[in-house]
């Protein structure tokens, strides 16, 4: 049950086989899956922040912005802009906020590769999450993205992703073999006729936390404040959490 099943399937979600992860995270998985069902946004990822965005006032986003340092109360552009704000609140990956915020310490990563095919059929017809169960070679999981959103295939084929854990070094070429002829012996010949469509390769897909600690919604110093995944659940659950936390914090202090 562990070598074949949760190893594979936590170490999918935590992006690690050993499962050194804090327990409280596998609790908090746990029950995520047990009290709703998995699911991806029907228009792509981009749907969650577009969402958030929708509420807000025209003109309250601006994009393409980098910012240099916080000074005072706001914050210096690197275009040499100074935008002036009462409260600052440092929603950013913990690598980014420790080189605006020497309080912060930059988390470690684990890192992750998913690798897309086309292919003219799905190998297996249904929203499910094939594990790799035998402990060999590197390939973790891989699911067919459009049986579980069809809008996800703009051309009716089978969209294919298949994730490996860690740092893939191997070039594109390499990793295509390596794949294919792992895929190859779990779902038969059919593979070698996929299309490959692209390697994504995430060096810093998710900070380390552990221990698991949360961190409480308050001022790291006056005025300034820091929401994260990297503040609490290594997870998109835990950055959307941790942000709602510190925006009620501050329209609490009035």
């Amino acid at each position: 049950m562990i070598e074949r099943f949760l190893r594979p399937w936590l170490g999918g979600i935590f992006l690690e086989n050993e499962l050194t992860t804090s327990s409280r995270m596998m609790e908090f998985v746990f029950r995520m899956f047990a009290e709703g069902e998995a699911a991806v946004p029907a228009r792509g990822m981009q749907a969650i922040p577009d969402q958030l965005a929708a509420g807000l006032p025209a003109g309250a986003v601006r994009l393409g912005e980098r910012v240099a340092a916080l000074e005072g109360h706001g914050v210096r552009l690197a275009s040499g802009e100074h935008v002036c704000a009462r409260d600052v609140v440092v929603a950013t990956d913990g690598a980014a906020a420790a080189r605006l915020l020497p309080e912060i310490v930059a988390p470690k990563w684990r890192a992750t590769t998913t690798v897309y095919f086309a292919a003219e059929r799905s190998p297996v017809n249904e929203g499910t999450l094939v594990l790799n169960g035998t402990g060999r070679g590197r390939v973790n999981h891989l699911a067919v993205m459009s049986d579980v959103a069809p809008t996800y295939s703009p051309d009716g084929r089978a969209l294919i992703a298949v994730s490996l854990v860690g740092d893939v070094r191997e070039s594109d070429a390499e990793l295509m073999a390596r794949v294919r002829a792992e895929l190859a012996e779990w779902l038969g010949a059919d593979v070698n006729h996929w299309q490959w469509l692209k390697a994504i390769r995430v060096p810093q897909a998710l900070p380390v936390r552990t221990p698991l600690v949360r961190e409480e919604a308050r001022p790291l110093r006056d005025g300034v404040w820091v929401c994260g995944d990297h503040r609490d659940t290594a997870s998109i659950q835990g950055a959307m959490r941790s942000g709602r936390e510190v925006a009620e914090a501050i329209i609490l202090r009035g």
